[in-house]
């Protein structure tokens, strides 16, 4: 017993050291931050009424000295009336309190001097709202709100905010009862443009008037329509119609009913998703951003498939059939290499949805094809007809280049075999031969060698290729025929490409309304007649889905459908014209798209580009360096021209000399001067090609 008590003790010496605990720290949190909310945060409000919510601060246990309040609410479902800030704890209003009832926003910014104000419950502001149009009002304190404290640096210490919701109804019925088959949630939109309403109709009833409209505080005249208890109305346009109805008793007019219709029949508007980075990608996890509007109520939700259209076999082996997912955009998952149809949905809160289609092709890093439009470099599109003329271009300068190269190192090849014949010694070498004829018996030609012979090479031939391209393209177009004399309609095709080629697989699905049935599926090749018949089966929804498990030839098709249940064949459905286009090049069982020739061409030529430059850079190198030894041996020929020079400027002197002696010995002939004159032309013109040249 003693010890049970002692356990006792202790145990509750700890729940108060634990409570102490907890209200140390629970007031230090109290002091920590401040927050705003509002009073009252919830309540339910009529059409057409008013009420008033109060902006209330806690500083939080501390002195604050200014406040900034920056609120929204719902601009079509709320009006404010009058915001007075007659009670606040604002003392100094640093800008003029300001609301817009076309934005849903209210703004307070004030101050309080020091030693400011510290309080649980201080009233910033008390505002009245009309209720415009039902549903659900939120009234939210905005992120950039603020309480400063009254430390002299202004610290803002806004830790918390609470927002108010606020549920706007009609007033409670104070006529007939309103029920509707076709419309039984007056929060709710409908894609049907017949409205029924029915009413209870009590005995001594003398008749009702009622009326159609879109004003919500709308009121029907006192003109009976008479005692009939319901009412249809057809070929509603799109939006928010109120139905108000009174009954006539003992006389007298009752109170008015209102009943809410909301009707959308009007799919969102068009649109189409883009791709980040790009419809043709190297990245395998690429954005997938799709958004639009919807004028009457909004959209509700987006829902997307995404189809391979090249690896049939794998999609048929695996079982698999791509099916919608609901999602959010931007979406992004990870996607192996190939083509994709990607589609879309874009459902209002009425049950309409718009459908779009595009494609989506994910290639290898190494190169960035854009199929129809050329090459993408560094973000920049190269059309095909200027990557044709660059590369026919580069083909030419190089095979220019390499031609000049190969001829350089030929020549210097065959003037380093003999060179006595390069043109800057050829022609001194045949002046001084000619000289040496006249006035010397023959002597060996000085700089000849015995060299001799001439490897000579010739010109490889660039292979130059021609791109063709062709798409066509293919439209199809999924159509309904409703028959209202058979029991089985015909399946509704609502996917169905509007291209496709000879190395993409073709898809078809829709809905049929009727679950697990079958859907035969025809497909006839116009050009030879054969046909191909597949069957799809729909799941627990009536929805289907098939695509084909191999490629089709390049050839005109049409298609059409047939629902069956049971022994039962519904009509066939209209038929769709689809046009295979021929773009990939098959040899027997092997199949090449012209992307993957394109890549294979473009591989060659880098090869044949890169084997080309080997050439020059080698033939180049090769070539400099022999016509380093050409000018070394050009000069070596050079001096021995030099040298045959002198010795024959010593022979004509040494004529000279014989002709002056004989001179002095009698009168030269006629001919003998000639010789004279000619022999100091030709020692003049040798003085003077050594002085100037030579030497």
């Amino acid at each position: 017993m003693n010890c049970l008590a002692n356990i006792h003790k202790i145990a509750a010496k700890t729940a108060v050291l634990l409570a102490a605990f907890f209200v140390f720290f629970s007031g230090v949190s109290a002091e920590a931050a401040a927050s705003l909310y509002l009073a009252p945060p919830s309540g339910t409000f009529t059409l057409g009424s008013t009420f008033t919510v109060s902006i209330y601060v806690n500083t939080g246990g501390q002195a604050i000295n200014a406040i900034e309040a920056n609120l929204s609410f719902p601009a079509d479902k709320l009006q404010v009336v009058s915001p007075t800030t007659g009670k606040s704890l604002i003392q100094i209003w640093v800008a003029q309190p300001s609301y817009s009832n076309i934005d849903g926003t209210l703004k307070f910014q004030g101050a309080i001097p020091t030693p400011g104000i510290n309080t649980d419950a201080g009233l910033l502001s008390t505002i009245t709202f009309r209720v415009k149009s039902i549903g659900t009002a939120t009234l939210r304190i905005l992120d950039d709100s603020k309480v400063l404290l009254n430390d002299g640096r202004g610290t803002d210490v806004l830790g918390q905010t609470t927002d108010g919701i606020y549920y706007l109804a009609l007033p409670p019925p104070q006529g007939p009862d309103v029920t509707s088959r076709t419309n039984p949630d007056q929060e709710s939109w409908y894609n049907i443009k017949t409205a029924t309403l029915e009413w209870n109709a009590p005995s001594d009833i003398q008749g009702y008037s009622y009326v159609l409209d879109q004003g919500p505080a709308g009121e029907p005249d006192d003109i009976s329509e008479g005692t009939r208890t319901r009412v249809a109305y057809n070929n509603i346009s799109d939006g928010t119609y109120y139905f108000h109805i009174k009954s006539l008793r003992q006389g007298a007019w009752g109170g008015v009913t209102d009943y809410v219709i909301r009707v959308d029949n009007t799919p969102p508007a068009a649109f189409k998703p883009s791709f980040s980075p790009g419809s043709r990608t190297s990245n395998n996890r690429p954005i997938i951003d799709f958004v639009t509007t919807d004028v009457a109520s909004g959209i509700d939700h987006y829902e997307l498939k995404i189809i391979p259209l090249n690896s049939p076999e794998a999609l048929v082996a695996k079982n698999t059939t791509p099916f919608f997912i609901e999602a959010s955009p931007p979406y992004s998952r990870i996607l192996d290499q190939g083509r994709y149809d990607v589609v879309v949905r874009a459902y209002d809160r009425a049950g309409n949805y718009f459908q779009t289609e595009s494609k989506l092709t994910i290639t290898a890093p190494f190169l960035n094809i854009i199929y129809s439009e050329g090459l993408n470099i560094g973000g920049v599109i190269l059309g095909w007809q200027y990557v044709l003329i660059l590369v026919l271009a580069l083909s030419g300068l190089m095979i220019y280049l390499t031609r000049w190269i190969w001829k350089r190192h030929l020549r210097a090849d065959e003037y380093l075999l003999d060179v006595l014949k390069h043109p800057s010694i050829s022609g001194k070498l045949a002046e001084l031969k000619e000289k040496q004829k006249d006035y010397s018996p023959p002597r060996p030609s000085y700089g000849e060698s015995g060299e001799s012979g001439v490897n000579k090479g010739l010109m490889l031939i660039f292979l130059i290729f021609a791109m063709n391209f062709g798409i066509l393209t293919l439209h199809a177009q999924a159509a309904e025929d409703s028959l209202s004399n058979v029991r089985l309609d015909p399946p509704v095709v609502t996917l169905f490409p509007r291209s496709i080629s000879n190395d993409e697989i073709l898809y078809i699905g829709g809905n049929a309304g009727v679950p697990q049935a079958q859907v035969l599926i025809y497909l006839q090749n116009i050009d030879t007649g054969a046909t191909e018949n597949r069957v799809a089966v729909t799941d627990e929804n009536g929805v289907w889905f098939y695509s084909f498990p191999q490629f089709l030839e390049a050839s005109r098709y049409i298609a059409w459908t047939q629902l069956k249940v049971a022994n039962d064949m519904s009509p066939p459905s209209p038929k769709f014209d689809l046009l295979v286009a021929k773009t990939a090049i098959q040899i027997g069982d092997t199949r090449l798209s012209y992307e993957n020739f394109y890549l294979f061409l473009l591989i060659i030529f880098a090869l044949a580009f890169i084997g080309l430059l080997a050439f020059v850079l080698y033939h180049g190198y090769h070539a400099r360096r022999k016509n380093e030894r050409l000018k070394q041996a050009i000069k070596d020929a050079e001096d021995s021209i030099k040298r045959g020079f002198a010795v024959l400027r010593k022979d004509i002197e040494l004529e000279l000399n014989l002709v002056r002696r004989a001179k002095l010995k009698n009168e030269l002939s006629v001919e003998e001067k000639m010789r004279e004159e000619k022999l100091f032309n030709d020692l003049e013109d040798i003085n003077r090609y050594i002085n100037k040249e030579v030497w």
